[in-house]
This record gives C-alpha cells, structure tokens and sequence, in this order.
C-alpha cells in the first residue's frame, strides 16, 4: 500500500524531471547569449550571489502568482558546450525549482499576471501558450540583466504550476567549486 505522501511525490516526479530536462537543453543549446559557450569570456562569481538573485526572482514570481513556493530546491551544475563537453575550468550554473499551488481554474490566469508582471519588470518573453485543452500552459522569460531564464508550466493533473529558473553560466570564484559540488 502507498502512503498519500509517497503516492503525491510520484505524480511530482515527472514532472520536475521533465522541468530539469529543460532546464539543462536550455544550457546546452542556447544560441550563444546564455549561458556563454565554452570559449567565451564570462564573468566570475559566488555561488551565494547567484543563489540571492535566484531566489529574488523566485520571489517576485510567487508575489505575482499569489502563492508562495512549495518544494524550492536549488543546485549547480557544471556547464557544457554544445556538444555535451564539460569545460574544465570549473564553469557552473545554478538551476532551481519549485511549485505553486494555484487551482485548476486559475491557472492560465495566474500564468498570464506573471507574464505581465515579468514583462513590466523588463523580462524579455521568449515563451508564451496555451496547450490545445486550453486549461494548461506554458511561460518562460529571460532577465537581459542578470541572463536569468524563468520557467512555468502547468502539471498535467492540474495541481499546481511547476517553476524552475536557470542562471548563466560563471567561473567559480576564489575557494570554490560549485561544478562540482
């Protein structure tokens, strides 16, 4: 017999892991503006720096949604090339992702009051539908300042909106080494 808890976490599961996929093919086949390629300069910075300003844009988004952020988990990533290569000077970038617990009905609604207040905030909106059944959807944007990509998508079964954000990619600064982490 599955628990209620364990049952939840399964029907969870696709769906991050289907947030993570993408999140890592945005890294791997950007078209050059973020994250950098593996020859390009970038700029060094600390994995707290990063972790603030994802999580500030986490904020902002769940301010927007009116629903605070379920299940919020972060981690670094090394970086790779377009050819799946890693680099090996310690490139990495932070990837997160979180639920919002919206209803069913408030879904597409809620997507679109994010994409307002993304947009007003400066956002360039590289994402933006409704699937055929019109009750689930799609939104992604991107941060020209910091090069942070924001991604929502409705789950399947309507529980709530899945949400994950990408950062650029950086060298490590002095005494670290989040790609390998």
């Amino acid at each position: 017999m599955t628990t209620p808890h364990i049952r939840q976490r399964r029907h969870r599961l696709p769906a991050t892991i289907a947030l993570a996929l993408t999140l890592v093919l945005a890294a791997c086949t950007s078209d050059g503006d973020s994250p950098k390629g593996k020859d390009e300069p970038m700029q060094t910075k600390a994995v707290a720096e990063i972790r603030h300003l994802i999580q500030t844009r986490a904020n902002a988004v769940a301010d927007a949604a009116g629903s605070p952020l379920d299940n919020w988990s972060t981690n670094t990533v090394p970086c790779e090339g377009r050819r799946g290569e890693t680099a090996d000077d310690g490139r990495w970038y932070l990837g997160a992702s979180a639920n919002l617990r919206v209803a069913p009905a408030d879904q597409i609604t809620t997507l679109a009051q994010i994409r307002e207040t993304l947009r007003q905030q400066g956002y360039e909106i590289t994402e933006d539908r409704t699937f055929a059944d019109g009750t689930r959807g799609a939104l992604a944007a991107r941060d020209p300042q910091t090069a942070i990509t924001v991604t929502l998508t409705t789950t399947k079964g309507l529980d709530h909106l899945a949400v994950g954000l990408l950062s650029d990619c950086y060298l490590p600064a002095a005494g670290e080494d989040p790609a390998n982490a």
